[in-house]
């Protein structure tokens, strides 16, 4: 996708580490969030848990699923005029990479497409 993006609205990261999900892991799975609804928290096996879009996730039963990608759910920290490139989106949020070469979420809505 690496679409440019200039942040319109601040996000600051909700948790210091991310968690890493591998494709084939099992997760438990927790309630779906209020605001993002195709998001849901998840606990792995060892204990981690995290918000993972549901489009990664085969849900067996309303307890577990099986995750379908790698995921990690670090999100980055930005403020408006900040400049990121977009590398791809899931269920309203975009993995991106700052100036820095930082990686992580930031939700869609405070994102717009630079213009050139």
């Amino acid at each position: 996708m690496d679409i440019e993006y200039r942040v319109i609205v601040e996000h600051k990261r909700s948790y210091d580490e991310g968690c890493q999900l591998r494709r084939g892991e099992t997760v438990d799975l927790g309630p779906r969030d209020t605001h993002w609804s195709s998001w849901l928290w998840c606990t792995t096996s060892s204990g981690q848990s995290a918000w993972v879009p549901e489009q990664i996730l085969n849900i067996s039963n309303n307890r577990r699923a099986v995750v379908t990608a790698d995921y990690n759910s670090i999100e980055l920290t930005v403020k408006p005029g900040d400049m990121v490139m977009g590398i791809h989106v899931l269920s309203g949020w975009v993995w991106c990479k700052n100036i820095h070469n930082e990686t992580g979420w930031v939700p869609l809505e405070n994102l717009q497409p630079a213009r050139n």
